[in-house]
């Protein structure tokens, strides 16, 4: 093997290693631009060469076993005792919503508040 046949190897061989954007994301299970979003985050590492986005097949692999894929969130959600959406339905102090109670129970709350004031 002459010098110049070993170094042209040696540059298929890292090129190998390289993944493009649509091979991450297969790779991933992800849409091409979810990586691109995880590559400008800095959640996968990846360096541009000529404008083009490329990913060590190495650090791919690295962030699909340790990639968060939402188990902890939906963890805390079943061990939580309160309703999730208690929060979102009480804006503003109302006490809560009771949508289920219907637009008669609305009007009679309407004019027990407007007796207090």
């Amino acid at each position: 093997m002459t010098r110049a046949s070993a170094g042209t190897d040696a540059m298929t061989d890292h090129a190998s290693e390289l993944l493009s954007v649509a091979e991450t994301a297969r790779l991933l299970r992800r849409s091409t631009e979810q990586v691109r979003r995880y590559l400008r985050e800095g959640s996968l590492p990846g360096r541009r060469l000529g404008g083009q986005w490329f990913i060590h097949h190495a650090d791919a692999e690295a962030f699909l076993r340790h990639r968060p894929d939402g188990s902890d969130f939906l963890r805390g959600l079943a061990s939580s005792t309160q309703n999730p959406l208690s929060d979102v339905i009480a804006i503003g102090g109302s006490g809560g919503g009771r949508i289920a109670d219907g637009r008669a129970a609305y009007f009679r709350g309407l004019a027990r508040d407007a007796h207090r004031e």
